[in-house]
């Protein structure tokens, strides 16, 4: 335990002074939330590597789906993540060449200020939400190594953040990924090999075809095993979004130039392959084989349903010395992913919801707002118990909420009016239909396969944004007739 609070304690100093350097390489007001637009194509690359390289993502929740539903789990996490990098990079030459620098600054630019407030909002929610998961996960997979309670290491997750996050700003996240990548890259593959060991000393090195994934009856090397329904409605919640997803957008516009920005994005899909695919699918099914679940339900050593496979590979294969060093990888993902995740809710609210305000400029005022969200992410992370509907809602905000807008800006004869009521009406219905669905309040008006699905949410979210952007549209047709009057 000692060593294990040593290496912690010896990288949250490191990511400090990391921290205080970006703050003196600070050379404009701006710089806070843009890094200055320097970055080269690694910066962007590992960057962005880091940041989907996460303990929610890769190290939990797709090792958690890979259990759950065996191979077939591509289609619902991986796969929708190549594809969102793959049109990432065909759009970066448009994007890249706008002035704007934040999405909500470019659907404002050509919608107005109301718009790009609107927008602002719904990515502050959604980064706020992933910024808590990550929080709230790495807490539950540190607690146990350091020995301290969950809510302890929350709190000292977010204060050393908070500190270097609120110096340094967006160049401090960047500075900070690229070491977190190579740290969670190595504690990833790592894992792996832990898993390797265990299934050496089993009978089978991977679990036979007639063994099932734990959610489903079918076979776990079945290609389609999640269910059509699930994975038809995992890419409509899901790619709108994230073609979108403002933390990917600000590290394009961020780098140097077009061709920059391309280079770092094809260095992030290919680790994307590797460690939102192949690597969690191996650690997923050979868990199937390690901790199968039986009659009596899931393993308690592999948490709520397969959210703690990781800890319990560690704590079961791995020695003290190497379970020592891997906590500092823990650290590492929780922190490359908490502190992206909040410097964009900190952008969003200082930046653009508060745009037409003197302060937004204020070097004082960026920085209390990037301090009050550490602590904002660390208050939801204290109410979280479920990261599939965490991930399933914030992306649906994203999807009904942002993604029209962004990709508008390049559309024309969109009206203006029609933007910013689908914003609103996408947003409000995509949290109302899921709290309605939640408390099953939906099964009198949704078939069969919509309600088993458990996601009815998000297209309800985007009829939600069809009747706004509808609405939008007549309501500035009925002011252009009164203004000809």
């Amino acid at each position: 335990m000692l060593s294990a609070w040593v290496a912690v304690l010896l990288y949250f100093l490191i990511t400090i002074v990391i921290g205080w350097y970006s703050f003196r390489k600070q050379k404009t007001q701006i710089d806070h939330w843009t890094g200055g637009r320097e970055l080269g194509a690694m910066d962007v690359g590992f960057s962005l590597s880091a940041g989907f390289m996460s303990v929610s993502w890769s190290c939990v929740y797709a090792v958690q789906l890979f259990y759950w539903y065996g191979i077939g789990a591509f289609w619902i996490i991986t796969f929708p993540w190549l594809i969102s990098l793959a049109l990432i990079y065909r759009l970066s030459t448009k994007y890249r060449g706008l002035k704007a620098f934040s999405q909500p600054e470019m659907v404002g630019d050509k919608f107005g200020s109301k718009s790009r407030k609107v927008v602002a909002l719904s990515l502050a929610i959604v980064f706020l939400v992933w910024g808590g998961a990550e929080i709230y996960v790495a807490a539950n997979l540190l607690s146990a190594e350091l020995n301290i309670n969950i809510t302890a290491v929350m709190i000292l997750i977010s204060v050393v953040i908070g500190i270097y996050l609120t110096f340094g700003g967006f160049r401090a996240v960047i500075a900070t990924d690229k070491l977190q990548y190579v740290l969670v890259a190595i504690y990833i593959v790592v894992v792996a090999i832990l898993a390797i060991k265990g299934l050496n000393k089993t009978p089978g090195f991977l679990p036979d075809t007639f063994i099932t994934s734990t959610k489903t009856s079918v076979s776990w090397i079945s290609i389609f095993s999640p269910g059509i329904t699930i994975i038809l409605l995992t890419l409509i919640a899901y790619l709108p979004g994230w073609i979108y997803e403002a933390d990917l957008w600000l590290r394009v516009q961020a780098a140097r130039d077009v061709t920059t920005a391309k280079k770092g994005v094809f260095i992030g899909a290919l680790n994307g392959l590797i460690f939102v695919g192949i690597i969690p699918m191996f650690i997923g099914v050979a868990a199937l084989e390690l901790y199968p679940v039986t009659e009596g339900g899931y393993p308690q050593i592999i948490g709520f349903e397969g959210d703690a496979i990781f800890s319990a590979l560690i704590q079961d294969y791995a020695p003290a010395w190497l379970r020592m060093l891997l906590s500092v990888g823990l650290v590492a993902a929780a922190m490359s992913t908490i502190d992206t995740c909040v410097n964009v809710m900190g952008l969003s609210i200082a930046y653009d919801y508060f745009h037409d305000k003197k302060q937004s400029t204020n070097v004082s005022f960026q920085k209390i707002i990037t301090s009050l969200s550490v602590f904002a992410a660390l208050l939801f992370a204290l109410f979280i118990d479920s990261l599939w509907d965490i991930f399933y809602l914030s992306s649906g905000i994203l999807s009904t909420a942002v993604a029209f807008p962004v990709a508008s800006v390049f559309i024309k004869g969109v009206n203006s009016e029609g933007i910013f009521y689908s914003s609103v009406f996408g947003l409000t219905g995509t949290i109302i239909f899921y709290f309605l669905e939640s408390r099953g309040l939906l099964i009198f008006i949704e078939p069969d396969w919509l309600i088993k699905s458990s996601v009815g949410f998000i297209l309800w979210g985007f009829v939600s944004a069809a009747v706004g952007y509808i609405f939008g549209k007549l309501q500035s047709h009925s002011q252009n007739i009164s203004y000809s009057e």
